[in-house]
């Protein structure tokens, strides 16, 4: 890229062009990178100090006062961030990290295993505002300041919260440096009544009972509740696989229903563009396809995970990015319903009331999968989707809720401007058993319609799905 050519990109970029910001990325995300890594020697740390010098650059793209001079410029933004990163990772912070009282030390990782998930069950005993507030500030990295900006209240209440949260949780941590298991009767009654639902083979004798008692539990019982997911998709594979005639609809509705649509992969349609503007936004995610036929195959076979990239089934660091479709579930007023509230809520949800309060639409997605060998933290996840805002939906306001979902540990949903569509929901994962010790891992979901909305103020809504799931579930 020559002088002149810089200088356009830069003068279109102030003006909000996408395709502009794109080139900018792909000229010097690399060269942004490497310099962070040069400061942290860590390169999960340089991608973060690179996404947020990048996101600081285009905020500030009209203190640049000679067009020609961007990289040499944002190279000092860069190294300014990746030192200030640097510091906050070595330097010990009170104000972020907590009472050391929670430093509970352990003999063995087997131990430290046990200590962590303890913890979690205690804290997830607690009211849903004490749990938010223990966990934003104790495991994912916010400080009492940012806490109360997430949660949307005074700094004062996430204190009162705090202190609140250590009360009722310091019978349960004497319990745990004492080498006892703190008791939860309710978690206790639970999953016995979980177990009484499951025949001598495991199989669930009322599966929908059986996800609902699950899913109530926090932390949830991962492990369990995938066993239970596959054997009792065995059971309708096996079905299925009976009747030729519902087979073939079944791989029909997928091959419709699964993968990207042609309007995204049409440049010059706002929700192929909001795609493309995506991609270019985040250079450090490497696109993969899953096709379609080995999804369907991994659902008749349901002992046999959906394919991944083998990065991230192995466990390794790395970051991915998928354009699919998929579900969503939406109340009368637009906004989005999650799948706990959609088994756990009242009217039951195979009512008429209940299916009359929720609609089942099938949006274009793109899917965000990373690892990292450092662990993963939900304020790592909310600064990413913030500078994706800034980027891709062109400055327009963003809303972040926190959000309670079985397969994150913490999630969060985004919302951009007055738009009731949700933008992304998506935050850090349940460590699975097969996962490496050290390795964090996060999943984000986008939804393009959302993103369309935003950058044209034409509306888009996704596809209607009510008619198709309900056929499958016949």
């Amino acid at each position: 890229m020559d002088e002149s050519t810089e200088q356009d990109c830069v003068e279109r970029a102030r003006r909000g062009d996408p395709a502009a910001v794109g080139l900018l990325y792909s000229r010097y995300w690399r060269a942004a990178r490497a310099a962070a890594y040069g400061v942290t020697g860590d390169i999960a740390l340089a991608e973060d100090a690179a996404s947020e010098a990048f996101c600081a650059a285009l905020e500030h793209l009209s203190d640049l006062r000679d067009a020609t001079r961007f990289g040499p410029w944002l190279r000092t933004i860069v190294v300014r961030v990746a030192r200030r990163l640097q510091r906050i990772r070595t330097v010990p912070d009170e104000t972020r990290r907590g009472e050391s009282s929670f430093a509970l030390a352990a003999t063995s990782q087997a131990e430290e295993r046990e200590t962590t998930l303890m913890l979690h069950e205690a804290v997830g005993s607690l009211s849903e505002t004490l749990r938010e507030a223990i966990g934003l500030f104790y495991f994912e990295g916010y400080s009492i300041e940012e806490a109360a900006q997430f949660l949307d209240v005074p700094s004062g209440t996430v204190k009162r919260r705090l202190h609140e949260g250590r009360r009722r949780l310091r019978k349960a941590v004497e319990q745990i440096l004492r080498g006892d298991k703190p008791m939860d009767p309710e978690r206790e009654r639970t999953l016995q009544r979980l177990k009484e639902l499951l025949d001598e083979d495991g199989n669930p004798r009322d599966f929908p009972e059986v996800m609902r008692l699950g899913l109530s539990l926090r932390p949830p019982p991962v492990e369990l509740l995938d066993a239970v997911r596959k054997k009792w998709l065995s059971q309708r594979v096996a079905v299925l696989k009976q009747d030729p005639q519902r087979e073939q609809k079944f791989r029909a509705m997928m091959q419709r229903y699964h993968g990207p649509s042609r309007r995204v992969q049409d440049p010059n349609h706002p929700i192929g563009a909001a795609a493309q503007a995506i991609r270019s936004a985040l250079p450090q995610f490497e696109e993969y396809r899953l096709e379609t036929d080995q999804v369907i195959q991994s659902m008749l076979n349901a002992n046999k995970s959906v394919p991944v990239p083998p990065a991230l089934a192995e466990g390794r660091p790395g970051s991915f990015l998928n354009v699919t479709r998929g579900m969503l579930l939406l109340r009368p007023d637009g906004s989005m319903l999650s799948m706990r509230e959609f088994l756990t809520g009242k009217p039951p949800a195979n009512s008429d009331q209940g299916k009359a309060s929720r609609r089942s639409c099938i949006a274009e997605v793109i899917d965000l999968f990373w690892n990292r060998a450092d662990g993963i933290e939900l304020r790592a996840v909310e600064e990413l989707l913030t500078r994706l805002a800034v980027t891709v939906a062109l400055g327009i306001s963003t809303h972040i809720l926190s959000y309670d979902h079985p397969h994150y540990r913490a999630a969060l949903v985004l919302q951009l401007g007055d738009i009731v569509l949700p933008a992304a929901f998506g935050g850090v994962l349940y460590r699975r058993p097969e996962t490496p010790e050290g390795i964090g891992s996060a999943h984000v979901r986008l939804y393009l319609e959302a993103w369309a909305t935003a950058r044209t103020g034409q509306t888009f809504e996704p596809e209607d799905l009510t008619l198709a799931l309900d056929h499958l579930t016949e």
